[in-house]
């Protein structure tokens, strides 16, 4: 067995096997496996078309036209896994103008038997890059780098929590894309995508794991870990969601879900930067600071800050409610039990005074 056909293996056995991982996966929610589903098969499919095309090479007993055929569809669905990639952390809405970029790319694949500008099959039945090729890499680039910008975006989303993972993941992605599509017929792209495509799975279990799903906090399991590995001067937040028993009782819990959402979003936009946000259970919720941000906060600005986005909120959305916000610092003169108590505490406090 050559090199490649060995490649071609690994990467086939990889990818059937998160095939059946992802669609006996109970845990999983039904866009994220869709969309592994998808990614997973398209590299299986590719991979193999990578390895019928370099074993098509010279061969006498194929017409050019299928080994031309064979060629378009790879070069065609390649830069289509990118996409799936930025579907598994929903963005494509967000980057619909790839959807066109990508038909364009096919469209010059397929045609590059007439035009022979992307690539052209020689009277010797090999495949020979052409003129234009650069334009399908400058295509495949153009989706590596949303997938870059994207991942920022969702290791922001998710706090940052193993997102080393999806930054590993997309540079093993054009790592191989680059030594192939730049550096010759090494023939490791499908490999490192496939490896790639592994680690996004890995890290959205991960995530799945640690996250509320409603809120995309950190969840309850995450802020009872983090308490008890607290070993440095740092504050905990406490917040509380004002007469939301009222707005789930009135307008039902749906609404009370959305509200929650929103909620969400303006703490992570307040404080974001500063720490980790947890939801704790029905309408509570919990800052605690990052290691160095004690001295760099005020915060009588952030509470102002919290409530500005609130305010925008309740623009559109009039059942908005406040938020009660109460603080506790951790210096090591108390236990961190006595410094949730005491943030609740003037956490109830703050709601009391706003009734």
């Amino acid at each position: 067995m050559d090199a490649h056909t060995s490649v071609v293996s690994i990467t086939c056995m990889l990818m059937l096997t998160m095939l059946v991982q992802t669609y006996t996966s109970d845990s999983m929610e039904e866009r994220l496996r869709n969309a592994f589903l998808r990614g997973f098969a398209t590299i299986l499919f590719c991979a193999l078309l990578d390895w019928t095309r370099v074993e098509l090479n010279g061969s006498q007993l194929v017409p050019v036209w299928l080994h031309g055929a064979v060629v378009s569809l790879e070069y065609t669905l390649a830069p289509v896994v990118v996409l799936f990639l930025i579907g598994v952390m929903g963005a494509i809405e967000r980057n619909s103008f790839l959807v066109p970029l990508l038909a364009f790319n096919g469209l010059l694949q397929f045609t590059s038997g007439f035009t022979e500008w992307i690539f052209y099959i020689d009277a010797a039945n090999n495949f020979v890059r052409g003129e234009w090729f650069r334009v399908h890499v400058l295509i495949y680039s153009i989706g590596i780098f949303v997938m870059y910008w994207e991942v920022y975006r969702c290791s922001w989303i998710y706090q940052n929590r193993n997102g080393w993972m999806l930054f590993m993941s997309i540079l093993s992605l054009t790592i191989g894309v680059g030594e192939n599509e730049f550096g010759g017929e090494c023939h490791t792209t499908f490999l490192a995508v496939s490896i790639a495509a592994t680690m996004f799975y890995v890290y959205f279990m991960d995530i799945g794991i640690q996250t509320d799903p409603m809120t995309k906090l950190l969840n309850r399991r995450c802020y009872d870990s983090h308490l008890k590995k607290i070993d440095c001067p740092t504050a905990v937040v406490m917040f509380d969601v004002d007469k939301f028993k009222y707005i789930n009782d009135t307008y039902g819990h749906e609404k009370g879900d959305i509200v929650l959402q929103h909620v969400a979003i303006c703490l992570r936009r307040t404080f974001g930067r500063l720490g980790y946000l947890y939801r704790l259970g029905g309408d509570e919720f919990c800052l605690i600071l990052r290691k160095g941000y004690l001295d760099k906060v005020d915060f009588g600005l952030l509470r102002r800050a919290l409530d500005r986005h609130l305010e925008m909120y309740r623009r559109h959305e009039p059942l908005m409610p406040a938020v009660s916000m109460g603080h506790a610092i951790y210096d090591g003169g108390l236990s961190v039990q006595n410094v949730v108590k005491q943030a609740d505490q003037q956490m109830y406090a703050d709601k009391k005074g706003r009734s």
